[in-house]
Formats: structure tokens, C-alpha cells, sequence
């Protein structure tokens, strides 16, 4: 209590107290009467009512803005839960969308070759420390899938299963080096067999090489799967020739290939099974 009382500002406040006080009774004591005392405490006494008016209306005004900060903290409250509503929503739609699209390439693949059997899975990893696309998917052997069957986004190839658990999978892609696949040119009918180099995969562009320096195949030109091997049916979309190049190891040239399936954007794809 003692240090209360020390206190500077506690002493300054109960002053000022008392002087309004003594004034205010001083004031009733002498109303009506204008003698040059009464003036005297008139006059000492009205600033420091009008500065406790003051400190009042400014007492007023805090506690208002404390409530109408108060009805802004809640009001933008609401407006993040409706964002955040929205957000969900969109995100549930994108994803319906992607659904859609690939079933709808599903489809027209199915309805071309209606004895082949497909469990469809979502990507939930990717290998970010490798630079071949490798993923995994959601699927595994309980969905009936096996290693080599074929990867596949509508008409266009993806990759191939590389290795199976019970529940996932993991799929190299055919920018992985390590993936061939037998393939030829639509429009000359030219086969060989598909594959990538560390160099060409860096571009995620896959190549198609030991064709004849006289190749007929030119850019723009359609790569199907050949469907030799047993591994990948016949007339998968592998992808399009952007150019057509000599090799540098020999007399052949090389058709340098851009993927038709879209790795950056795939989310669900198709395993062929049953094979």
C-alpha cells in the first residue's frame, strides 16, 4: 500500500481530485455571488473540468473503438470461413474435373478394345530426388496389378510398373532410360524402338533412334506403340517428332519425340491388367 502511494502518478490523479473537489464546494458556497474570489475559483476550477470532460468523451471514444474493432475482427472472421468454404469447393471441383477428363480418354480407349480390364489410381508420390518422372501410385497387387503392366492416360502411354506392394506401385515413366518400348511411325509405317538418354529426358523429351539416314519419318509425325514384346498393346499414343537428327555414333538418324502424355499435370491414370 505504502508503494502505491509513492506511486507519481496515483499522487498527481488524487491532487487533481481534491482541487475539483474543493473547487466544486467553494463554487456551491458562494453561487450567486461574483466576488473576485468566487472569480478566483472559477477560474482555477474550469480547466481542469473541461480536462476531465475531455479525458471522458476521450474515455468514450476508446471504449467504441474497441467495440467496433471488435465487430471488424468478427465480421473478417466470417468472410475467411466463406473464403476458406470456397477454396474447398474449387479444389473439389478441379478434381472432379481431372476425373472427368480422364475417363472420358478412358473411354474412347475402351470402347476400342473391350476385353482389356483396367484398375484406375491416383499419383500420392513423386520421386523428387530422380529426374526420370518416376512415381507412385495408390494401387498395388490387392487391385490386381503386377510388374511391366503398362501405365497408360487415355490413348497415351505413360510407363510401365516397375515394382508392386500390396496397397502401391511404382511407375517408371518412358522418360526413364531404362524403359524401351517398340514402337512405329503412322504415316511410313517405320518401326524401332523408343526409348530416352539422361540428356534427352533433362528436356523430357524421349527419342527414337537407329532409324536410317534416309528415314521418310519428318516432324510431326505420329509414334505409336507397335505392340511387339508383349508388354504394351498396339496403337498407344506414344507421342509426336519434333525433329529428326543425326547420330553422331554412327550412319543411323534419331527421332527426337515429345511425349503426348502431360507429366507435369497427371494426378489419375490407368494400369492395364490382366494381361
Amino acid at each position: 500500500m505504502k508503494r502505491f502511494w509513492k506511486n507519481a502518478a496515483v499522487r498527481v490523479f488524487t491532487a487533481v481530485l481534491a482541487m475539483l473537489a474543493a473547487g466544486s464546494l467553494l463554487s456551491l458556497a458562494l453561487r450567486g455571488n461574483t466576488s473576485p474570489f468566487t472569480s478566483a475559483v472559477g477560474l482555477l476550477t474550469s480547466p481542469l473540468q473541461g480536462l476531465c470532460a475531455s479525458l471522458a468523451g476521450y474515455a468514450k471514444d476508446f471504449a467504441a473503438y474497441f467495440r467496433s474493432s471488435a465487430a471488424l475482427q468478427e465480421k473478417l472472421a466470417e468472410q475467411q470461413a466463406q473464403l476458406d468454404s470456397l477454396r474447398e469447393r474449387l479444389v473439389g471441383y478441379d478434381d472432379a474435373k481431372q476425373k472427368l477428363s480422364t475417363y472420358e480418354k478412358f473411354l474412347e480407349l475402351k470402347t476400342e478394345n473391350p476385353d482389356f480390364k483396367f484398375a484406375e489410381a491416383s499419383i500420392i508420390g513423386l520421386d523428387t530426388a530422380g529426374q526420370f518422372g518416376t512415381f507412385t501410385l495408390g494401387r498395388g497387387s490387392a487391385s490386381g496389378i503386377k510388374v511391366l503392366d503398362p501405365v497408360l492416360y487415355g490413348k497415351y502411354l505413360v510407363g510401365v510398373v516397375a515394382k508392386v506392394e500390396l496397397t502401391t506401385c511404382t511407375v517408371e515413366t518412358i522418360l526413364n532410360p531404362h524403359v524401351n518400348v517398340a514402337v512405329y511411325e503412322t504415316a511410313t509405317g517405320e518401326i524401332g524402338v523408343a526409348n530416352t538418354t539422361a540428356q534427352f529426358s533433362r528436356q523430357g523429351l524421349c527419342a527414337v533412334p537407329q532409324l536410317p539416314r534416309t528415314t521418310a519419318v519428318i516432324p510431326g509425325a505420329i509414334i505409336c506403340t507397335s505392340g511387339r514384346g508383349g508388354i504394351y498393346p498396339k496403337d498407344l499414343i506414344l507421342g509426336t517428332v519434333t525433329d529428326v537428327i543425326d547420330d553422331d555414333q554412327n550412319v543411323s538418324a534419331i527421332a527426337v519425340v515429345q511425349p503426348a502424355a502431360d507429366f507435369a499435370a497427371l494426378r489419375d491414370v490407368f494400369v492395364l491388367i490382366g494381361q
